[in-house]
């Protein structure tokens, strides 16, 4: 069998480089779906029809998929690592652009367009990352396992956001977007620089 391919799953999701792609996979998801899900009802609550709801998600559409390729050139070109920390600032560019954007703008818009793009590239860079870190045989155990938990968190912050605007407001939504970016940025760079010590 191939080396690793016995590993415990726990022991391969701490290694340095399989941890920091698995924070990048689900900070980035957790922040995408929070505004994504609050976005429609909130152009609702102002009195938008649905064409210009449809039009908006419409710009996030667009920019979770029409700009893989461009992912992927930026990934290989600069690494990614590199990559995932770009996103990263998309991403929080977008969060609190949409914080603060103006219901009835464009802007709201341009917010969500960066919020797909930003997670398109969170989410080919840290795949990436996430398969250099394994071995062949381990990938089927590993690429479960952070779907679980992508997908799990994804449906907290569904469920979540609606408690949050509900509670503080949509701005609140961006704010707590960049704090879990700048937490998820942190955790990533101590990781680079201070691989997590292994179990005893």
């Amino acid at each position: 069998p191939e080396a690793g391919a016995h590993e415990p799953l726990l022991m391969i999701l701490r290694r340095p480089t399989v941890a920091m792609a698995v924070i990048a996979l689900v900070v980035s998801q957790v922040v995408m779906v929070a505004i994504m899900t609050m976005t429609p009802l909130l152009m609702d609550d102002h009195g938008h029809e649905l064409g210009a709801v449809g039009l908006v998600i419409s710009a996030h559409t667009r920019g979770m998929v029409a700009l893989s390729p461009v992912s992927g050139r930026i990934t290989v070109s600069v690494g990614p690592l590199r990559a995932i920390l770009l996103a990263a600032a998309v991403l929080a560019i977008a969060a609190g652009l949409a914080g603060l954007a103006p219901v009835d703008g464009p802007l709201l818009g341009l917010a969500l367009f960066l919020l797909g793009y930003g997670w398109n590239l969170a989410f080919v860079a840290g795949s990436a990352l996430l398969m250099s870190g394994v071995e062949h045989a381990e990938r089927t155990r590993t690429e479960g396992a952070t779907d679980t938990l992508v997908w799990s968190s994804s449906a907290v912050a569904s469920l979540g956001s609606g408690v949050v605007v509900a509670a503080v407001g949509f701005g609140a939504l961006g704010l707590l977007g960049l704090l879990l970016l700048a937490v998820g940025v942190a955790a990533i760079l101590r990781l680079q620089v201070s691989p997590l010590p292994a179990p005893s």
